[in-house]
């Protein structure tokens, strides 16, 4: 009994020679190996994007990624290209950094739904923070992690996600962004051309 104890506890965590050895030894004693349940996998491929020590707090940047998570990728970029908080930007590079790891991989891009986007402390330095009666502590200001994680779904699945209806064929949004830039201001007439900027590069 005890060694069936000990050969069901090895199966699962030894590898390599171990685990032959082990699964020999077992068929010659006539005692069944466990099989481990299958983990649970979510359906569709993932692309994910690392951002670290970003120099935001994590609380900032939180307020900024919770208004991506659910969306189509191309509209979650669009809500952060009109956000106000500066930290927008870091987000909205994420993601499209996630999505061209999507393309890399062989996803369609068509297809990609934000599926969680995680802020973690980073690294932080230390200050000094003056108190009261002359003592002093010590403050900490800390730099923050991000990932993106997009998803590849089913396109009714992509279709029933928030403001994708833009996004669609044959939208006024789609017809705009095909034309050239210089024929897609003539469309903007509240458009004002900042001095010294090239939509080209």
């Amino acid at each position: 009994f005890f060694l069936a104890h000990m050969l069901a506890r090895l199966a699962g965590s030894s590898r390599g020679p171990a685990a032959r050895a082990i699964r020999s030894l077992s068929s010659a004693l006539g005692v069944p190996l466990p099989v481990a349940p299958a983990a649970e996998v979510k359906p569709g491929r993932t692309a994910q994007a690392f951002y670290r020590n970003l120099p935001v707090s994590p609380k900032k940047l939180r307020v900024v990624a919770n208004l991506t998570p659910k969306l189509y990728w191309r509209e979650a970029m669009m809500q952060l290209e009109f956000c106000r908080k500066q930290m927008a930007v870091m987000v909205k590079n994420a993601i499209e950094s996630a999505a061209g790891n999507a393309e890399a991989q062989g996803l369609s891009k068509e297809r990609l739904v934000v599926d969680e986007v995680v802020v973690n402390k980073g690294k932080h330095f230390k200050k000094m923070d003056i108190k009261a009666r002359g003592k002093t502590g010590i403050r900490k200001t800390y730099f923050s992690h991000l990932r993106v994680v997009l998803r590849e779904v089913a396109e009714e699945e992509v279709g029933r996600t928030q403001h994708f209806g833009k996004w669609r064929p044959g939208s006024k949004l789609n017809q705009l962004l095909a034309l050239p830039w210089a024929e897609r201001v003539k469309h903007l007439p509240r458009y004002k051309p900042l001095p010294g900027y090239d939509p080209h590069g």
